[in-house]
């Protein structure tokens, strides 16, 4: 499974190539200017690069240029874990990844694997004797790319907002929009991979979990009961691919098989936080698809873009099908309506990263939230994602947010329950209509009447 935060700068200019042929096919069959292949996200009205970012790095920057906070940790493990509590990123959303995915692939194996330390708005990747490198979540764009200066360079900016990242950052994998990615392979000792499971392009809560974590390294107990491809290495033999587990007996967070103790923040790479993560990536992907389809609907006949859900009504023909779609897939994706079962038997994280995850958990007045784990049969005991309470999804336009709460009272309290939907009883479902009525600010009216 690779998370590449940057790619090589021969991906990027084929990008470019294929972002110049689609608007020339389109300029020359007569087709209007639509997002229909999403890669004119640096023109009107998403303006990638021009529109003003709330990001958290941005912000963090800007206090640095300013003279507000000053920066003086060593590289390494000092600066890292600054930044971590800069960013409210717990230590102990570690997880390791092998990958070659890094515009630092020269540097990494399976024995100098990268650590990712990650939050609801920040992913932070790093490695010994590395840059840092940052996906930082801004509301309305989606992420923005950073990469640390050079190590020999103190005076330099400490971070520059990088483009090359969006060779594979915005391609087929994320539908030409700036997104994350997460991938699974057969992977190679120096980081390699031999070939890549074919079943998906982006990682996702969804994916079964014989395709999942292939060139990642995931701790904890319970990890016999699915069967996952993390903690192993692949070889060929007579143009045969086996991956071989080097993990097995092993202690619940011992990785020391692939590379000394100490050599992260912390040990282990948790299995909840894997979860959390594969969970995570591929949210903020439908937030952002739901998000781009609809700023350029309504900029298209220039309706305004603070307009409610009704403004939908008026959008162009050909776009009512594709932003009903990508509403759909936001609420199925978000209510967990295709996660395949952890297989009954309880799955365990280690170290401080349950307490972490749920440290921000909002509680309703029954003692419920959407941060209740299950960690049995399927992650959560309610079946809502809490990245309903990111930025990401706030910053969404109005007219999503209320036309996705309109669906979801549906799916929620339809009695005959709603096809496609049967994976959610009776009573979660009125758990998380309790939850949000009593813990999200900003619901539409209608919500609160079905209570």
């Amino acid at each position: 499974m690779r998370f590449g935060f940057c790619v090589t700068v021969e991906l990027y200019f084929m990008r470019r190539f294929f972002l110049f042929s689609s608007i020339l096919a389109l300029t020359l069959s007569g087709g209007s200017a639509r997002a229909q292949f999403w890669n004119d996200f640096e023109l009107e009205p998403h303006s990638y690069r021009e529109r003003k970012l709330q990001d958290p790095v941005t912000l963090f920057l800007e206090k640095v240029d300013s003279g507000e906070v000053v920066v003086n940790e060593p590289n390494g493990k000092p600066l890292v874990k600054r930044l971590l509590k800069e960013f409210d990123i717990p230590v102990s959303s570690q997880v390791i990844v092998f990958t070659k995915t890094s515009l630092q692939r020269d540097q990494v194996s399976a024995h100098t694997p990268r650590a990712m330390y990650f939050n609801e708005n920040v992913y932070l990747g790093w490695m010994p004797n590395g840059r840092i490198e940052i996906a930082s979540i801004d509301p309305e764009v989606g992420p923005v790319f950073y990469f640390q200066r050079p190590l020999d360079r103190p005076d330099d900016l400490l971070f520059r907002r990088t483009r090359r990242c969006l060779g594979c950052h915005a391609g087929s994998a994320t539908n030409f929009l700036p997104g994350l990615l997460g991938q699974s392979v057969f992977p190679l000792a120096d980081g390699r991979s031999a070939r890549g499971v074919k079943s998906f392009e982006r990682v996702s809560h969804n994916i079964p979990f014989e395709d999942r974590w292939g060139g990642w390294m995931v701790s904890g107990s319970g990890l016999e009961n699915i069967p996952h491809m993390a903690n192993a290495l692949a070889t060929r033999e007579d143009g045969k691919i086996t991956l071989n587990r080097k993990t097995e007996g092993t202690l619940a967070t011992d990785l020391s098989v692939f590379f000394p103790p100490g050599t992260h923040l912390t040990e282990g790479s948790d299995v909840l936080a894997m979860l959390a993560h594969d969970h995570q990536i591929s949210a903020h992907y439908q937030m952002n698809e739901a998000q781009y389809r609809v700023r350029q609907a309504f900029y298209d006949v220039k309706l305004d873009a603070n307009s409610g859900r009704e403004a939908l009504e008026n959008i162009a023909a050909h776009d009512k099908a594709d932003v009903s779609k990508s509403i759909d897939k936001l609420l199925r994706y978000f209510l967990f309506a295709d996660e395949p079962s952890l297989g009954g038997k309880p799955i365990g994280g280690h170290g401080k990263y349950r307490a972490d995850f749920q440290a921000d958990r909002r509680v309703s007045r029954s003692g419920k939230s959407l941060k209740d784990l299950n960690m049995k049969d399927h992650l959560l005991e309610n079946r809502l994602s809490w990245m309903v309470y990111s930025k990401a999804f706030d910053g969404m336009p109005r007219a999503v947010k209320e036309e996705f709460f309109y669906r979801l009272r549906h799916i929620l309290t339809d009695p005959s329950g709603m096809a496609g939907y049967e994976h959610l009883g009776g009573k979660e479902k009125a758990n998380i209509m309790k939850i949000l009525a009593d813990t999200k600010s900003g619901l539409p009216d209608f919500w609160k009447a079905s209570l």
